[in-house]
């Protein structure tokens, strides 16, 4: 399986086993848009990222990845994912933009930028967010 097949196979499996087992050790996420609805711009390190990524799972049950495209970025082992995202909670869909780089084969790098408005809609306010969030970051 190339890295192109390897990222798409990862972003279904976000959080769970699958994803972890290619995660490279040093992972970082990068959110460049949360800090404005309450979440972490970056979070680093196979803690903070495994704590992160089940509170989103907590927040957003049942979230879902379709409509998946990817291609190659300007940098040597990254690409750049567009997708949508659903989930249960108050009919959240989102539209969502990523760049996924490998290192020896890993996942190091996770960036996502989404529709902030979205999250917003979906749960009500920023602090409701911040909230949701706030055992993750804390």
């Amino acid at each position: 399986m190339d890295n192109a097949q390897l990222a798409v196979k990862m972003l279904h499996s976000l959080g769970k086993d699958f994803f972890w087992a290619n995660a490279h050790p040093d992972l970082v996420l990068e959110f460049p848009y949360a800090p404005w609805v309450g979440g972490p711009e970056r979070v680093t390190g196979r803690e903070n990222t495994e704590r992160y990524l089940d509170q989103v799972a907590r927040m957003l049950p049942g979230l879902t990845f379709t409509d998946v495209r990817v291609w190659p970025y300007a940098e040597e082992d990254a690409y750049v994912l567009e997708y949508n995202g659903t989930a249960q909670v108050n009919n959240y869909n989102q539209r969502y933009i990523n760049i996924m780089r490998f290192k020896d084969g890993k996942l190091i790098l996770f960036r996502e930028f989404w529709n902030t408005t979205e999250a917003i809609r979906a749960f009500g306010t920023t602090e409701a967010i911040r909230e949701e969030l706030s055992p993750a970051v804390d």
